[in-house]
């Protein structure tokens, strides 16, 4: 019989891909329920008219992802809150890809994992420039910035510990660990290299980013990170205010990270 703990760390493997962030995280997941070998994931997105296609791609990420639990035999996801929900359910729990499950509307050549990949890629560039960003906060010069490898930034709690070089002590960069965390499993997602040896820092085609070209760089990243952070937030409030009556006044948001720098 599977283990609640493991279902929960494979569902927080899941991320909208819109907002680039862990449904768990952003309170989606209602319920889970094993019995025996199968297991049921219900989830509610945060209005009705969430866009089908991103709907149907987190309901395909939990099936995946929970099946590949050890005990698990079986996965059924019900999303609930959607338009397209007894659409969307159906299709999902019996295998069919998204143009199978709405042929008369998308046709036969839809690609969720073309528009998987371009979110991937945007979440990259939000996730990057949080992270940089708080690095030249810190004090650390661009050069420097540039030239990290993956091994040369340690997370110690909610902090990160930078190695700039031999003969001093590591930078501390404040609350920046959960950045790293979630800029790595971007690059991970798009095939990037997270060996300690290679760099930290690189475009989305995994080349060294130049120094004389980063000024430009990071107004391109800044716009996919601002429109992460405000679509996060918004969505957050939505579904705060139709579900959660009780937390109708937090304002605190997963987004508010992305807006700070």
């Amino acid at each position: 019989m599977p283990e609640l703990a493991d279902i929960q760390r494979a569902l927080a493997e899941v991320y909208d891909p819109e907002l680039d962030t862990p449904i768990t995280e952003l309170g989606f997941v209602n319920e889970v329920q094993i019995s025996g070998d199968h297991v049921t994931v219900t989830y509610t997105v945060p209005t009705f008219w969430c866009a089908p296609n991103f709907v149907f791609m987190m309901s395909q990420d939990i099936r995946a992802e929970v099946s590949r639990v050890p005990g698990v035999a079986g996965v059924t996801v019900v999303v609930r809150n959607n338009c397209l929900e007894d659409e969307i359910n159906a299709g999902v729990n019996a295998g069919r890809s998204f143009a199978e499950t709405f042929p008369a509307d998308v046709g036969t050549k839809a690609d969720l994992e073309a528009l998987r990949h371009t979110f991937t890629v945007k979440g990259f560039l939000a996730r990057q420039d949080a992270l940089l960003r708080r690095m030249r906060q810190a004090g650390l010069r661009d050069a420097t910035i540039l030239d990290l490898r993956v091994g040369d930034v340690v997370a110690q709690g909610e902090d990160l510990f930078v190695a700039t070089a031999a003969d001093c002590p590591p930078q501390r960069i404040a609350l920046a660990a959960a950045d790293l965390a979630r800029y790595l499993h971007k690059r991970r997602r798009l095939g990037l290299p997270v060996a300690a040896n290679d760099w930290l820092f690189t475009t989305v085609d995994g080349q060294p980013i130049a120094e004389a070209e980063l000024a430009t760089y990071l107004r391109y990243s800044r716009a996919a990170r601002l429109n992460i952070a405000f679509n996060t937030s918004l969505c957050e409030g939505l579904l705060r205010t139709q579900f959660f009556p009780e937390r109708q006044y937090d304002y605190s948001s997963v987004g508010d990270r992305l807006i700070l720098q």
